[in-house]
């Protein structure tokens, strides 16, 4: 059962309501954010891909979505 309730989190520096008890891979379906070469960062933290649908994302939350930085 899924709950109604909205909470509100920090979404790439813009407040967003989110469904409370969410995961990442709930997530990023609602945001439409398909697979691809980015990393999800929750409160300073990286995210591994292998967590997304067990990392459920908690009221005040600072999420971002963050691509890969290259260099020579």
């Amino acid at each position: 059962m899924t709950s109604n309730v909205n909470t509100t989190i920090n979404f790439n520096g813009d407040e967003l309501a989110v469904e409370s008890g969410i995961n990442i891979s709930q997530f990023l379906q609602q945001q439409e954010i398909i697979e691809g070469r980015f990393v999800v960062v929750i409160n300073d933290e990286i995210v591994p891909k292998s967590e997304y649908g067990s990392a459920v994302i908690s009221a005040g939350d600072a999420l971002e979505i963050m691509s890969p930085i290259t260099g020579g």
